[in-house]
């Protein structure tokens, strides 16, 4: 897969996870680190920088006590500026 497939993917799982339930949230995250987790022969900084907050957010997800503000928000950036580093 490219790397600018990869980082839309990655953008469009963050989104549908973020709209749902906590439950089913965590199982796209930890899916999507599974997918997209194995590094790739060309290191990317921005790849790997969206996929270490989306690793933060998945395994903080389960936790209620928190709101998780901040992760999803890093998450995101993250796979915008990851989106845009490939799409140049």
């Amino acid at each position: 897969m490219s790397e600018y497939v990869e980082s839309r993917y990655a953008k469009l799982v963050l989104d549908e996870a973020r709209c749902a339930e906590e439950k089913v949230a965590s199982k796209l995250l930890n899916e999507l680190v599974r997918d997209l987790g194995s590094p790739r022969h060309s290191i990317n900084p921005a790849r790997e920088q969206a996929l270490n907050c989306i690793r933060v957010l998945a395994l903080n997800i389960d936790r209620p006590d928190l709101l998780h503000v901040r992760e999803w928000d890093a998450a995101n950036q993250a796979a915008e500026d990851w989106c845009r580093n490939a799409f140049h």
